[in-house]
């Protein structure tokens, strides 16, 4: 065919492999400038994992591990501060670092003046980092590489640095590897995989539960399966996961009609019931949302639910736990568990193994006859390779912590899961306290930048600047002080909302959480 087109006899038609190359070249480079102008061109910042009082080189920072503290090289530090674009190729040795088409660094900076201190002045050889008008010695010192501290993480309890954890992740990639490389439908489901879904479903107290790829997979697997036709309505919280509005479009795809009720707003949410005609009706919350870390108001859409279920019209209510389990209530069962509903009250369960448990993957719980379906329709969970044993391992450890079943012989502790979530709402209530609460003269205290932080409600919380180079100066203010926070602009959100996003974690000593502190409290940074 291609041939055939090459040698195409109707005249004026443009064809063949250069012309189609050059197309594809001009929009990928004008889609690039275009990313770049709107200020969303990403980057890849490379760190290493560290701990202790490592250095960040060497097999002792490996035997400290840490899941709040990381190293970062001179160069990347140095793009980082420079609002550089970076493809990851500030950590490659002996290359210069402005080969921007070759994945290495882009020194031009999104729109604003790079700093002196940008990467723009430096080569790198070797790995290492010289002035551009020195020349390389022969055996030239590594520069020490920068510490950073991350508020950014959503390690909660710390389990993904936890050595009961690593060492079951070690064990089984010892003695299996990654495990059976297939579909867990042909022969990559393994007795492993069966104890984290019992686990797991004791955990939501459902009947059953299934492993996910991700915690993405799971809603962009699970929404489609089960609304798959004109007869169902999704009512759906504007602020839900890009992977709840991803599933709810593949729904669309089915003819499923997807209505979005306003954030939280109950009198929303009941008028839109009201006015469905639906046979089938599903209500899909975030209970913790990701961005401001504010809580779902579950027990009033559970009643919502109740009033509205009737024989004629069936009503399911899909909660995702995603950032909340493990990280409440005193199993560390989620918000469910923590506002008090009986595992009945919510008929499905999504959650990820990525955050709170330290591990990687995802889960749904439900019903016996709701995993039928999904394991026969969920093409995110059919169509891909079961999770790697170390991760299946690492999460049934985190598991075994988080809900204070690890009783045994080699356990410091008992209840450790329970101890790390009072040490993480410790931290939650004193970041409150000291940002949110108002002095003797009943004025808050002025904050980093003049960001707003309405309150700290969970560990992760915001603070609002409104212009988003206000939020990049101050997450670049931060950074220069050894702290990571990131700046959340738009389009992730509205224009005129833009932010820095916190996140906690019992990792934290109470040291973190006060140098955090004196960062965002102290006199005005220079912004």
């Amino acid at each position: 065919v291609a041939f055939r087109a090459w040698f195409s006899p109707m005249p004026g038609l443009l064809v063949g492999p250069e012309t189609s190359d050059d197309s594809w070249k001009a929009w990928t480079a004008s889609r690039v400038e275009s990313l770049r102008d709107a200020h969303v061109l990403r980057s890849l910042r490379p760190i290493e994992p560290g701990g202790g009082d490592g250095d960040g080189d060497g097999d002792e920072t490996i035997s400290r591990a840490s899941s709040t503290e990381v190293f970062v090289s001179q160069t990347t530090f140095a793009s980082w501060q420079g609002d550089n674009h970076d493809l990851g190729g500030s950590a490659d040795a002996g290359i210069d670092p402005s080969r921007s088409a070759y994945g290495g660094i882009d020194t031009r900076s999104h729109g604003h003046e790079t700093p002196s201190t940008s990467v723009s002045l430096y080569a790198q050889t070797d790995g290492n980092v010289l002035p551009l008008s020195s020349k390389p010695s022969s055996s030239p010192e590594k520069p020490p590489p920068k510490k950073l501290t991350l508020f950014s993480s959503n390690d909660y309890l710390g389990l993904g640095s936890h050595e009961y954890v690593r060492t079951a992740s070690g064990k089984a990639a010892y003695l299996h590897g990654a495990g059976p490389r297939s579909s867990p439908l042909v022969c990559g489901y393994t007795k492993l995989h069966r104890d984290l879904e019992v686990g797991l479903a004791s955990l939501k107290k459902t009947q059953e539960c299934l492993l996910f790829p991700t915690g993405f997979a799971a809603n962009t697997g699970t929404i489609p399966s089960l609304c798959d036709s004109p007869e169902c309505e999704i009512f759906s919280d504007a602020l839900n996961h890009a992977s709840i509005v991803d599933g709810c479009k593949l729904a669309k795809g089915k003819c499923a009609k997807v209505t979005t009720y306003l954030h939280c707003d109950m009198f929303d949410l009941e008028r839109v019931l009201q006015k469905s005609s639906a046979k089938r009706k599903l209500i899909i919350t975030d209970s913790l949302f990701s961005v401001d870390g504010d809580w779902a108001p579950l027990k009033e859409i559970v009643a919502l639910k109740q009033k509205y279920s009737g024989a004629n019209s069936g009503l399911l209510l899909m909660v995702d736990e995603a950032h909340s389990t493990l990280v409440c209530g005193k199993r560390g069962g989620g918000a469910c568990e923590m506002f008090g509903l009986d595992g009945n009250e919510i008929d499905i369960h999504v959650g990820t193994l990525s955050k709170a448990f330290g591990s990687h993957g995802g889960f749904v719980c439900c019903s016996r006859d709701m995993k039928s379906i999904l394991v026969s329709t969920a093409r995110s969970q059919i169509f891909s390779t079961s999770l790697p044993a170390p991760c299946v391992a690492a999460a049934l450890a985190a598991l075994e912590i988080g809900s204070g079943n690890r009783m045994s012989k080699q356990s410091p502790v008992s209840n450790e899961g329970g101890l790390l979530r009072a040490k993480l709402w410790r931290h939650v209530n004193r970041v409150h306290y000291e940002l949110c609460t108002s002095n003797d003269s009943g004025n808050r205290v002025e904050l980093i930048g003049g960001g707003v932080c309405e309150g700290v409600l969970s560990p992760i919380f915001v603070l609002t600047f409104g212009d988003e180079r206000k939020a990049l100066a101050a997450s670049g203010e931060l950074l220069a002080k050894g702290i990571h926070a990131p700046a959340i602009r738009p389009p992730t959100v509205p224009k005129g909302t833009s932010r820095v996003r916190f996140t906690l974690s019992a990792s934290h000593s109470d040291e973190d959480v006060g140098r955090l502190i004196h960062a965002l409290t102290a006199a005005k940074a220079r912004l």
